[in-house]
């Protein structure tokens, strides 16, 4: 794992392990991004930039957690919640962060870019994503559940060892997170336990286009990308 922002490439590296709290953390991400921006004086118009954000998130953390920008009730929260949120925010790029933020996106298309921006940060998600719950839903299963999980985990506790040593509590605190950002991503609907496909709007399809790794994450609907 090289440094602790922008999108993860294991190549035989450790995974990340540390998606244990916060579920999808839309609106956090929404409200960071804007932060970011200001910071950084781009204006949604002029943020085109194709550049991964990457460490110059980091430069919104202190003042994200000292006004607390997030109205969390606790300090260690607080921090927990920025720190979570800026990280998976680091591997977007400037234009996708701009459409998070900005006035034009809808609330499904800002739920989107942040389940990208959680597969992308975490390898282990967009692998799952893309082998898991995208291949369940071509081959026409719908359903989904904590058994799949853990089928997909022993496979790759082969290459990982790092799966074997973790706690029973932190093993369970990852598959609870990860159901739970796929349910506020609603590509997953945990009252029947099956996956539920995606149609980006146009300005987000556009967006995506851009980067072709996103496809990977959704369960895309024709006419999509």
């Amino acid at each position: 794992m090289a440094g602790s922002y922008g999108a993860e490439s294991t190549r035989g590296e450790r995974y990340r392990l540390s998606f244990t709290v916060g579920g999808l953390l839309a609106s956090q991400g929404r409200a960071l991004a804007e932060m970011y921006l200001d910071h950084v004086g781009c204006s949604n118009a002029g943020c085109s930039s194709q550049t991964e954000v990457g460490e110059s998130i980091a430069a919104i953390r202190r003042q994200a957690i000292e006004e607390n920008v997030l109205a969390i009730r606790t300090d260690s929260a607080n921090r927990r919640v920025v720190a979570e949120t800026t990280k998976r925010l680091s591997a977007l790029t400037v234009r996708e962060l701009a459409y998070l933020a900005g006035p034009d996106s809808s609330i499904s298309d800002r739920e989107a870019l942040m389940w990208i921006a959680m597969c992308r940060y975490y390898a282990i998600v967009g692998e799952f994503a893309g082998e898991v719950l995208k291949k369940h839903y071509l081959a026409g299963n719908l359903h989904l559940d904590f058994e799949d999980y853990a089928r997909f985990i022993a496979d790759k506790a082969t290459w990982h060892s790092e799966l074997e040593t973790i706690s029973e509590g932190t093993a369970k605190k990852l598959r609870s997170n990860l159901f739970k950002a796929m349910a506020e991503a609603h590509l997953f609907d945990k009252n029947s336990d099956t996956v539920v496909s995606f149609l980006p709007s146009p300005s987000l399809a556009d967006i995506l286009m851009k980067r072709p790794d996103s496809s990977g994450f959704f369960l895309m609907r024709e006419s999509s990308l």
